[in-house]
This record gives structure tokens, sequence and C-alpha cells, in this order.
């Protein structure tokens, strides 16, 4: 994941998870001359990194994904965890045969599904839940062939909300050519035109949440300003927790699978217990602080690619009572001579890493698709720009050459180079997706996988909350839904007393 001008030292993943080195070669005796975080930056350019972010060892014929673990036969997965023949998705969870999907949990065989929970067969659909052979729809729980519905519970063989008979469905389904891209094109942009005539609840979320705030979480309580985030107890500002559960968590982003006492952390999840100020801390990282990528530690502080080890200080190995002397005289210096960044931002203890700490640029983050600045913006607040390489593949095919149905796809297309209907960006059609698009009955899409992928990421709200008004009752809500948008949007209790 990194370039190849990057300065960062990387090892390939069966080296660097290998025993053969555990971090404390590059320790460094701790200099009270100096501010402490400017020691650990120093620690952080030299000490080696994976090539890609993944529990190397818990992936089975997975080469390429990241952020990743618990997966076998899939390929560019992100954020992924416990799958199985799972193809470009990005946020999921105990996934099976499935491909393009964003954010779906527990389920299998879906297509292009955002936002759906404990369901099988769901294409072009989003925020679904115990349902199966679904199409083009949106919010529906306990539902079973239905296309293009919307806000349903409990319903089978119904169109655009409307019931009909199990032989009308299936004839009626027959005639909208859904195995053809001209068909899916023309029923999507129909069933979200539809979509837009129905109310839309303030937040997304189940009926397992107790005492929540934010959007898109689930099965949580006493859970504030979170943000697609499963199983959380008692947090605040925590997002993108993929994995249960998250107990006393506050400014938190990432991952989850039994955590507890995380403060100030990304992307430290497996058992982590009592982590602060830290980023890619597993897994059972313990009482460990300013630390990244510290693998299995604990009592650590200020430590960077270490792995097994206790009592570290800049992975220097110490014993309890020289560590906890040490580690009291260095927050004590942090607060009396804390770190200025070139902007002049000031880190005292109890501050996250410095901005010059990231190892990316800006426009190769998260935060570039949630929120975008210009490259001279982001340059002035301090962060780093990188320009995008740009494709040298020289396509053999236009997309809207590729063959019409499936069936009619020869095994040959897995050589062609094919130019993105939406980008021109090049791509091509692997066997392995081939096999599950014949398996789905689905064309060969048309875009590319990151022009695909952006289309259900701008499905799915981003993190800000707007004040708004019930359209049913009036009363004054928090919802991700902006204020100028289309949607109809209900407060919860008018929203369940219309769908439910």
């Amino acid at each position: 994941m990194y370039p190849e001008d990057s300065s960062v030292l990387v090892y390939c993943n069966t080296c660097w998870w290998s025993d053969k080195w555990d971090g404390t070669e590059y320790g460094r005796a701790y200099d009270p001359s100096k501010p402490f975080l400017e020691q650990l930056y120093e620690l952080s350019r030299i000490t080696p990194y994976m090539a890609l972010e993944n529990l190397y060892t818990s992936l089975v014929d997975t080469e390429y994904t990241n952020y990743a673990a618990y997966q076998k036969n899939c390929y560019l997965t992100y954020y992924s965890d416990y799958a199985n023949n799972v193809l470009y998705a990005m946020f999921i969870a105990h996934v099976n045969d499935s491909m393009d999907c964003y954010r779906i949990r527990d389920s299998e065989l879906c297509y292009e599904a955002t936002g759906c929970y404990k369901s099988s067969r769901v294409f072009f659909s989003e925020e679904c839940t115990d349902s199966h052979d679904i199409w083009f729809s949106k919010n529906l729980i306990g539902c079973s062939n239905c296309v293009g519905c919307v806000n349903l519970r409990n319903k089978s063989y119904c169109i655009f909300n409307e019931k009909y008979s199990k032989e009308e469905y299936h004839r009626i389904i027959e005639e909208m050519d859904l195995h053809t891209q001209r068909g899916i094109d023309a029923v999507s942009k129909k069933a979200k035109e539809f979509w837009l005539t129905k109310p839309r609840r303030a937040y997304e979320g189940n009926s397992l949440n107790v005492n929540v705030t934010g959007d898109y979480v689930y099965e949580s309580k006493n859970a504030h300003d979170c943000y697609m985030a499963t199983s959380v107890e008692d947090g605040k500002f925590v997002q993108f927790i993929s994995l249960p559960k998250v107990k006393d968590a506050y400014d938190y982003s990432g991952w989850g699978n039994n955590v507890e006492r995380i403060y100030e952390c990304d992307i430290v999840g497996e058992g982590a217990y009592n982590v602060k100020f830290s980023s890619e801390c597993w897994p059972d990282a313990r009482d460990v602080e300013y630390s990244m990528y510290a693998n299995a530690c604990t009592n650590c502080f200020g430590c960077v690619n270490l792995k097994k080890k206790s009592y570290c200080i800049l992975n220097k190995q110490y014993s309890k009572e020289d560590y906890e002397r040490l580690r009291e005289e260095i927050i004590k210096n942090m607060n009396e001579k804390p770190y200025r960044d070139e902007k002049g931002r000031v880190y005292p203890y109890g501050e996250y890493f410095p901005l010059n700490f990231s190892l990316f640029a800006y426009n190769e983050t998260m935060a570039y698709a949630y929120f975008e600045k210009d490259r001279d913006v982001i340059k002035k607040e301090g962060f780093q720009w990188r320009e995008q390489e740009v494709s040298t593949h020289t396509p053999t095919l236009k997309a809207d050459q590729l063959p019409l149905t499936i069936s009619e796809t020869p095994d040959t297309i897995t050589r062609e180079i094919v130019a993105c209907f939406s980008c021109a960006r090049a791509y091509r059609i692997i066997p392995q997706e081939l096999s599950l698009l014949r398996h789905l009955n689905l064309p060969a899409p048309q875009r590319c996988p990151e022009c695909r992928h952006l289309r259900r990421f701008q499905s799915t709200n981003p993190p800000r909350l707007y004040e708004r008004n019930c359209a049913k009752c009036g009363i004054p809500i928090k919802t991700s839904y902006a204020p100028e948008r289309p949607e109809i949007v209900y407060c919860e209790q008018c929203y369940n007393a219309e769908v439910a």
C-alpha cells in the first residue's frame, strides 16, 4: 500500500509476521532534552512496516486485500473480516460468495448490496435485513421476492410495494430482463425515483439499539454521535466498527472485535484493552499508549512495529519498575515541554499523534473521501498531498462492447482490458469474478471497481448531523440528511408508526 517512492521501510507480510525480528532491534534510550514525540517520530521512520495491512496468518488464497483478516479466496476487499469468495467489497463481516458490496454483515450471494444484514441473494439494494431474493429495494425487513420496494416488513412477491401472486410476480420479473445491463439500468432508475416518495428514518439503525445517536448504528447501547458502528456500549465519537463488541470507548475509529477502554485510537482491535493515543495496535494490545503497530504488546509506551513485548519505551526493554518510573517522567516532560509542529500546534500528553506522523498523503486516505479539499488547502493545513498515478494500460475493449448477458460472455473475456464506461480507466474481469457472475446470472459490469465503489459510497450518508424537523409531526430531529436534500425524513416514532 506504499508507493514506490515512499520513504517507508516495507517488509512483505511473510517477513513482517516472522519470528526473526521483534522490533527491539530498533530500541533507543529516551532523551529528556528533546520532546518525546519528536523521538517517537524518528523511531517511526526507521522501523519496518507490513506491505499490506492484514492479519496475514489468517488469510488463505487472499493475496490482494487490505485492512482485513480471516478471509479465504477473496480479492480486492478492504476493511473486511471473516469472508469467503468475496470480491470488490468494503466494510464487510461474515460474508460469503458476494461481490461489489459495502457495509454488509452475515450475508451471502449478494451483489451491489449496501448496508444489508442476515440476507441472501440481495441485488442492487440498500439497508435490507433478514431478507432474500431482493432486487432494487431499500429498508426491507423479513421480506422475500421483492423488486423496487421500500419500507416493507415481512412481505413477499411485491413489485414497487404492490402485492402479486407468485406466478404473476415471476412473469413480470422475467419481462424486466434483469440478466441484462439494459434491464438493470431501467429498473434501477425507476426504483430510486420510487424510494424518494416514501419516508426515511432520521438515522439508520435497528430495534436493538438503546439510547443511541448517530447514523448506521446497530445493536448498541448508550452510544452517541457514532457512525457505521456495530455493538458499541458506553461510547461516544466511535466509528467504523465492523465487529462486535466495543465497550467504554471515546474518539475511536476502526475495527472492534472485543475491545474495551479505548481512547483516541484508530484501527485498534482484536481483544485490545486500555489502549490510548495509539494506532494499529492488534491483536491483544493491553495497557498501551502512544504506539503504532504494537502487535500483542502489553504495558508499552511510545513503541512502533514492536511484537509480543512488555514494558518497552521507544522499543527498548525495561524492568517493570524502571518502565513505570520512566513512563511517569516522560508524561511530566510531555506536559512541561510539549511537542510543537511546524504550524505551531501544541501536543501535550493526552493529544493524538501530530499530522506529520501519517505515512500517507491526505488524498490517499478515507478522510479525502469524506472531506474532499483542494490541494492547496490540504498543504496549508499541514497534510501531505500525492499526485495520483495515471494508468498506462491500453484497453482492448470498450465497456459498451461487453456481451449483453453473462451466458453470451466467453472465458476469453478475462484476457481483455476494458475501458470503464464512466471514467475510461482500464480494468479487468478476473476468472473468479466471471464464475460468480455466471452463478448469479448477472452481466459483466461496465464500470471499473473504483467507480462501482464510489456509487455505493455515495449512497451512504456522510458522518455529519444536521438540525431538521420531522416531516410528519414537526418535532426537531438530528439527521445525516441535509435540510436541502429531497428525502422525506421522519423522527423514529413517526417512522415506526407508519412502517412497522
